[in-house]
């Protein structure tokens, strides 16, 4: 019996920013859009694309580290 992935890729888009936002906004008191350009969200959702993790696992690492 083979386990399933914890997500499905892909991840829509929505959801990505809906979720970096909320994250940042909890941790930093601003939204997403006050630290990261767009294209620097776009990367970071490639990213998330190409890796195996969890995205709010991986959006998580990702805020916490940001500085």
């Amino acid at each position: 019996m083979s386990q399933q992935p914890l997500q499905s890729f892909p991840v829509e888009w929505s959801d990505f920013i809906e979720s970096l936002n909320a994250e940042f906004f909890s941790t930093k008191g601003y939204g997403v859009y006050a630290f990261l350009s767009f294209d620097h969200i776009k990367l970071l959702y490639d990213q998330l694309l190409r890796n195996p993790v969890p995205v709010k696992v991986f959006i998580k690492v990702f805020v916490r580290n940001f500085k």
